[in-house]
């Protein structure tokens, strides 16, 4: 019996043995944490034992010489059997990861760029002059101000009806553009409260506004403006809780109009970026949310689409949550796909994103729609590998590089101060572009060192900041006010994409032109001015005449010759320690210079000012010219 029983545990041994092996001849190579995690377990079935054994090893209730019967052999363990993974992914991991000496090639050829309209400027032709005030008329055109002016005068009576007191008449779509042309001159201009821009008889008294209109108006405009019909408000709010209602009614017109006008007068170029952003809101809105690593910690998000060239905002869209999303691949995903319309934009683009929206399943359906895609990625993507054969570690040299490819899908891990990983359906892994770095040599000292950057990394800064960079112009002179009323802050931030994609429109009509263009403050400070109904040529001197807004750099006029002055005394330069001598002749007793704020040995005799006079820096001789020019303006 007991001969019987080590035949029965050795049959068993060695079929576990071979079910072991077997196992880890098919399984795909696993990272170290995996292979740590894995536990064994407990098999106890008697599916199990059958499968194991014979009717000769157990021909029934009885033991081999009939004596009683047969106790059950113990359990038995075996490994669990890794998760299937696809063919692609198995023959990608199973090398390990590739180093930049092992070449790389796309395994097909990219689409040809193919816009769906010529890229750039759609509305206007090199041979226009718009003025600033016409740019952005073309997002807040008559009939959408119309239709504002109509549902703010209709609020306001039922806000009168109720109780409320103040002064009103029904505005204009003129006193609505005057109202606008304010609130930009107080964005330039901030004072700390709205009733400083009328205060008279004060050494700080603003006189602009009171001209424009009333303290008056202008606030009842500000408590009373509506974007939506009140009565369609009124039905919508009946259908809270319902697939019908619209959360996002009380700013429908306008943000569906100025949605098409920002697609309709602009075409992005070939490299495209997408980004979220954050309206900051007071109101208790359900589509209220906290966003971090942004300036605006909680609001409403907003997903932008940008052409990375200029930062222009071609589509937006407003997140209303998850209950909405019909795809099942998550937020990331179907913002993603919301803003690529290829009937838009066309096929060939090339989009940069982060990793909250870099996806494997993202990518490829991308490339279904002949639009390529890169962007950095977390570890624990789904699809992403997970091998650490030959990967990066916390060792590796600075400038490292190793990828996997997987099909269309490039990974891609870069050693700089830490670990990058990109994923790419647009590059190659390695083709030998290098980048400048501080790096600490043997000696202790920090210098710049050339190390290799890859495809993906390269393209990835240079083109992942198209939203960035629209919402960096957006900052400089923006209107935006928390309000207690949700949709106010989302029209003053409406007027701010409006303001800065008009003045984006500008730059291009002058590059086309090869004009120079005036500086944004200058813009804005112009287009404040048409609204309000001031004239830039009799106003200030300040704002760009409508001659000087596309004014060729040939055209530009020559600085004014100097008056011909008889200065008495003369001005001669002098060293300002004549007595030094020996080798500290040209560095003893120098003074920092009035101009270029650095260490000369030469002054003025007779202004007594510390001047630069050398071969590269002649300040001595730009100094007295300026002051020959205030001297000249002074006598006129």
């Amino acid at each position: 019996m007991a001969a019987h029983w080590e035949h029965v545990h050795g049959w068993e041994d060695q079929q576990i043995k071979s079910e072991d092996t077997d196992d880890e001849e098919n399984a795909p190579l696993e990272s170290a944490s995996d292979s740590d995690d894995e536990q064994d377990v407990v098999v106890d079935s008697e599916s199990d034992r059958s499968d194991r054994t014979s009717d000769d090893d157990y021909p029934g209730s009885s033991s081999p010489d009939g004596s009683g019967p047969v106790t059950p052999p113990p359990a038995t363990r075996k490994r669990k059997k890794p998760s299937a993974v696809s063919p692609e992914e198995t023959d990608s991991s199973a090398t390990g990861w590739k180093t930049t000496d092992e070449p790389d090639v796309l395994p097909q050829r990219l689409s040809r760029f193919c816009p769906a309209r010529k890229p750039g400027v759609q509305i206007f032709t090199c041979t226009d002059n718009p003025t600033p005030s016409q740019l952005f008329k073309t997002f807040f055109d008559e009939k959408t101000v119309k239709i504002i002016c109509d549902n703010t005068n209709k609020q306001t009576r039922r806000n009168i009806e109720k109780g409320k007191k103040f002064k009103w008449h029904d505005i204009t779509s003129v006193e609505f553009y005057k109202f606008l042309g304010l609130l930009f001159y107080m964005n330039i201009l901030k004072l700390p409260a709205i009733f400083l821009y009328w205060r008279q008889k004060s050494i700080f008294s603003v006189a602009s506004p009171a001209s424009v209109m009333s303290r008056n108006l202008f606030e009842s405009i500000s408590w009373n403006i509506h974007l939506s019909d009140p009565d369609e408000d009124a039905a919508n709010d009946k259908k809270k809780g319902t697939p019908e209602y619209d959360s996002l009614h009380k700013i429908r017109p306008l943000y569906d109009q100025l949605r098409n006008t920002c697609k309709a007068f602009y075409h992005p170029r070939q490299n495209i970026s997408i980004d979220e952003r954050k309206v900051a809101i007071k109101d208790k809105n359900g589509n209220r949310e906290c966003l971090k690593k942004k300036l605006t910690d909680s609001g409403i998000k907003l997903f932008a689409l940008a052409d990375s060239s200029n930062g222009y905002t071609s589509d937006f869209t407003v997140y209303t949550g998850s209950s909405r999303l019909t795809s099942g691949h998550g937020i990331s995903y179907n913002s993603v796909m919301a803003l690529i319309d290829r009937s838009y934009l066309g096929c060939g683009y090339h989009l940069y994103c982060d990793n909250f929206y870099t996806s494997p399943k993202l990518f490829k359906d991308l490339i279904s729609m002949n639009v390529y895609a890169c962007g950095t990625y977390k570890h624990a993507m789904k699809g992403t590998p997970t091998t650490r054969v030959n990967a990066l570690t916390r060792k590796s040299k600075r400038g490292t590089i190793r990828w996997i490819r997987n099909g269309q899908l490039l990974f891609t891990k870069w050693m700089d101060t830490k670990e990058v990983n990109l994923c790419s359906t647009i590059h190659t892994a390695y083709s030998g572009e290098t980048t400048k770095k501080r790096a600490k040599g043997s000696d202790g000292k920090s210098r710049g060192v050339n190390i290799p950057i890859p495809n993906t990394v390269r393209d990835y800064n240079k083109h992942r900041g198209g939203v960035d960079l629209s919402e960096q112009l957006t900052q400089y002179y923006s209107v935006h006010k928390r309000s207690r009323n949700w949709y106010m802050t989302f029209f003053r931030h409406f007027l701010d994409i409006a303001a800065t994609n008009s003045y984006i429109i500008y730059k291009e009509l002058c590059q086309m032109r090869s004009c120079e263009s005036v500086t944004h403050l200058r813009f804005m400070e112009t287009l404040c001015a048409e609204l309000c109904g001031w004239r830039a040529d009799k106003t200030s001197t300040s704002l760009a005449k409508p001659s000087e807004l596309y004014r060729s750099p040939s055209t530009v006029d020559p600085p004014s010759p100097l008056p011909n002055l008889d200065p008495s005394p003369a001005c001669y330069p002098v060293a300002i320690n004549p007595s030094a001598s020996g080798s500290n002749k040209a560095s003893e007793g120098r003074l920092m210079c009035v101009k270029c704020r650095k260490k000369t040995a030469w002054k003025c005799e007779n202004c007594a000012l510390p001047l630069c006079l050398i071969l590269d820096r002649n300040c001595y001789k730009e100094w007295h010219r300026s002051f020959a020019s205030e001297v000249a303006l002074d006598d006129v």
